[in-house]
């Protein structure tokens, strides 16, 4: 058994517990069964031949002796009455253990989607940074599926393991002999094709690969359908899908291929067994005709079981990659999980305050490049503070640094007093209201946009936020609040979209209002509206913006001018501002 493979049993043990029990002797109380229904066929057979009770097969006497006990006659018509009574709680049987099997799959593959999906939310933002989007979608949609197709076709190989346990078992008590022939056959068969199994695991790791790719190249394709029309890049587009679904069609191609090569010589071979025994069975064998034809009956239900035994090891072979790749993508995300502090001090947050911040010395390096540079300012609670400067400046890692995104490798943020890596970060957060330069909107109604902060909120709080916003223009849309904004909000304007992410951002009763270049987007009416709404904010809500639009920045009551990492340039003394 591999690593992997130990492993997986191992996180299957610990999900389902006690249901894996259950499953197996389900299981193999089907395999049982089968193989009685399947044992039974011998006495029945020389029953109809007419043979007396005494018959000198062990499976007969031993059904002679279990029938004696319940006082039955051991004749023709009781054995097949046996064999139906065999077969429907064989049928009633494999329908249950079908639903628990089917049921624990899902349960399985929705254990690890959850698991995935909630490591991803908890780890720092830094996690996502440094990953493909489609990756981790990928990983949360593709990967548990291919998990819940291993764990199935585990399941079918224990049952083809168990029935042909029990059918080699029955068949030693009949032929030992053909028993012997078989099982060297079958061995020999698998080691034939030893080879198709290790190519099967190469091509699994590399379609975890393909299939990230694809879904990161369809997301990139799609999301961008304006630009590639825009620029008629359309074939361009198309060839970078495709290179993707070429590389997809190999893999999967030739492991569907080389599964039939595997069946082909499990069955053609088992097919000229088969004639053999049959040939030479009762003349070099020694096996009287009766046995030869219900080992023939054992070996045609048998051998399907063996062929399939294969292909299902090949196809978990094929996929049990996805369990190693997404096991070790959860341990990363569990690794950077976001510290959080084990407490917060008595008294904060306080309810409704603007906030104060602190930045002392604060320093943020990425490898070798110094994104930002002993910065030092002091932003009074309740105060508008624009942060300028060109790109690459250092604005929106320091943006990130107060909202906690990010940590300073020197220096430290203080809020309210307090440094902000000993204050539960999700009681910060839930403080602020954030907008940045490409707002997200889910592809919902307005009015679901817009409680996606606070659920509960009413209608009458929506619009008193819209009509703050400049977004009033909602009343006049036909469904109001009840509009779809499509896929990232691409039913609305980029000015209508800003708008009503500053609403949400309102509705949330922020102490900071955090603003990556909000109005951007908006048009010179509708940025003095938006920016006289935000003015009679000030003093109830601390404002930290990044801007350069003239109209909002003049409004500020203090600027403060980033260049390569640095603060280096203030419009007006109020600021304590220091920098090395």
């Amino acid at each position: 058994m591999t690593s992997t493979s130990y492993h997986f049993i191992k996180d299957a043990w610990a999900t389902l517990r006690w249901k894996l029990p259950l499953l197996a002797l389900l299981t193999f109380a089907n395999a049982l069964l089968e193989g009685a229904t399947v044992a039974a066929l011998l006495p029945l057979l020389a029953s109809l031949g007419g043979e007396s009770a005494s018959r000198p097969d062990r499976i007969s006497k031993i059904l002679d002796e279990g029938m004696g006990w319940f006082g039955l006659s051991p004749t023709a018509g009781t054995i097949a009455g046996l064999i139906v009574v065999l077969i429907a709680v064989s049928a009633v049987t494999f329908i249950i253990q079908s639903y628990v099997a089917s049921r624990l799959q899902a349960r399985y593959v929705a254990s690890w989607q959850r698991r995935m999906f909630s490591a991803f939310l908890a780890a720092d933002y830094d996690f996502f940074v440094s990953r493909r989007t489609g990756d981790l979608v990928a990983a949360v949609t593709n990967e548990p599926w291919r998990i819940g197709l291993v764990f199935s076709q585990v399941n079918l190989v224990i049952a083809a393991m168990l029935f042909i346990f029990v059918q080699v078992v029955i068949a030693l008590f009949i032929a030992p002999v053909v028993v012997g022939l078989l099982v060297v056959v079958g061995a020999s068969l698998f080691g034939m094709t030893r080879w198709w199994t290790v190519r099967a695991a190469h091509f699994g790791t590399e379609l975890t690969k393909v299939n990230a790719d694809l879904t990161v190249d369809t997301s990139e394709i799609v999301g961008g359908a304006k630009f590639v029309k825009a620029t008629a890049t359309e074939a361009r587009a198309f060839d970078r899908f495709a290179g993707s679904v070429n590389r997809l069609e190999i893999l999967s191609f030739g492991n569907a291929f080389d599964s039939q090569i595997v069946r082909a010589i499990f069955e053609y071979s088992g097919g000229l067994l088969v004639v053999g025994l049959l040939f030479l069975g009762p003349k070099f064998l020694s096996v009287d005709v009766g046995a030869i034809l219900v080992i023939v009956a054992i070996f045609v239900r048998l051998f399907p079981k063996i062929t399939g035994l294969r292909q299902n090891l090949q196809i978990v072979d094929f996929h049990i990659p996805a369990f190693g790749i997404a096991s070790a993508l959860l341990r990363e995300a569990e690794s950077k999980r976001e510290a959080a502090s084990v407490g917060k001090p008595d008294g904060w947050p306080p309810e409704v305050v603007p906030a104060s911040i602190a930045l002392d010395g604060v320093s943020v390096t990425l490898g070798e490049r110094a994104l930002l540079t002993g910065v030092n300012v002091e932003i009074p609670a309740g105060a508008f503070v624009a942060f300028t400067g060109h790109t690459g400046a250092g604005k929106t890692t320091l943006m990130d640094c107060i909202l906690g995104l990010r940590r300073p490798t020197s220096g430290v943020i203080r809020v309210d007093g307090h440094a902000l890596d000993t204050l539960p970060s999700s009681a910060w957060r839930k403080g602020i209201g954030y907008l940045g330069q490409d707002p997200m909107l889910f592809n919902s109604s307005i009015g679901d946009n817009l409680r996606w902060i606070r659920p509960h909120t009413t209608d009458d709080e929506i619009h008193a936020a819209l009509e703050a916003a400049a977004a009033d223009f909602v009343r006049n849309l036909p469904n109001g609040l009840g509009t779809i904004v499509g896929d990232h909000g691409s039913r609305l304007s980029g000015g209508e979209r800003q708008r009503i992410a500053l609403a949400r951002a309102l509705l949330g009763s922020p102490r900071l209002l955090v603003l990556d270049e909000a109005t951007s987007s908006l048009d010179a009416e509708t940025e003095e509206i938006v920016t006289r709404a935000l003015m009679r904010l000030k003093g109830r809500i601390t404002i930290v913006a990044i801007s350069h639009r003239p109209a909002l920045v003049r409004e500020a009551d203090f600027v403060i001018n980033l260049g390569n990492g640095r603060a280096e340039r203030i419009e007006t003394p109020l600021v304590q501002l220091a920098a090395d």
